[in-house]
């Protein structure tokens, strides 16, 4: 995990951080939105279960039944294509982040320092949506319950990552400000 965590402090930087925040806007504007009303087309207000907290197998398949060959098929596409760099985007922006703060508040042996690698929990957890998802609409009619209760709490898993990476990258801005304020450089 140290190395990791070393890894990710050398590619942290201001440059990934402002490419970070370029990438997050244009894949937000570009990518997310048209992707959210595409999904709305077929999924209506419910969309897709990656955007739930949770939900149970017979709502999973009460909707998807609702989406049609199409919709299904687009789903599919969407987490084999795009919705992995949208992972991969968010994280970065979550790391550089997170990295640079801690590496400016906190001395080099602070256990603290090893925070940087919380954003990679949600990323794992939202690849593994996006696969085991992928399973269930490609099985289709065929119902997996046990599989599907696996995917909602692997997607309750990333949603509470995520909240909690954003709070690490909040606390480590907030150490980086505190040293600031105390005239550390």
């Amino acid at each position: 995990m140290n190395t990791l965590s070393a890894w990710l402090y050398r590619l942290s930087s201001a440059y990934t951080i402002v490419g970070s925040i370029a990438l997050y806007a244009a894949f937000i504007t570009w990518v997310m939105i048209p992707e959210s009303e595409l999904v709305q087309t077929y999924a209506g207000d419910w969309g897709s279960p990656d955007g739930h907290l949770f939900y149970t197998p017979d709502e999973f398949y009460t909707q998807i039944a609702t989406w049609g060959d199409a919709g299904r098929a687009h789903y599919v596409d969407f987490r084999l294509g795009l919705d992995p760099l949208w992972a991969l985007v968010y994280t970065g922006f979550l790391v550089a982040v997170t990295s640079v703060a801690l590496r400016r508040a906190c001395a080099a042996d602070d256990p603290r320092r090893l925070l940087n690698l919380a954003a990679l929990i949600p990323m794992l957890a939202d690849l593994t949506e996006n696969a085991l998802g992928i399973t269930l609409i490609s099985a289709f009619p065929t119902r997996l319950d046990p599989l599907a209760r696996t995917t909602a709490a692997v997607s309750a898993l990333k949603w509470i990552t995520l909240i909690l990476a954003h709070a690490i990258m909040l606390y480590a801005m907030a150490l980086r400000c505190r040293g600031w304020w105390s005239g550390e450089k």
